[in-house]
């Protein structure tokens, strides 16, 4: 594994452990939003929604974060 590689895979680590900390932040908004919900009303739907978007948001916060950390690597050498 040479040095791009390994520093692409720093990067989208650091954006997985980064990102991990602000859903914890929406999970428990989100728990306090379904005890205070009547009887979870599409519930389930916006479940998926989140779920959709936090992909995204996760394939290009990877592919970006990598890609930075690489560009940067090699603009200081």
């Amino acid at each position: 594994m040479n040095s791009n590689s390994l520093l692409f895979a720093f990067g989208a680590i650091t954006f997985l452990v980064t990102f991990s900390w602000f859903k914890y932040a929406a999970m428990e908004v989100f728990k306090n939003e379904l005890d205070s919900n009547s009887p979870n009303q599409g519930v389930w739907s916006k479940l998926f929604k989140v779920f959709l978007v936090d992909w995204l948001v996760c394939i290009a916060g990877v592919l970006g974060t990598g890609v930075l950390f690489v560009t940067v690597f090699n603009m200081a050498h």
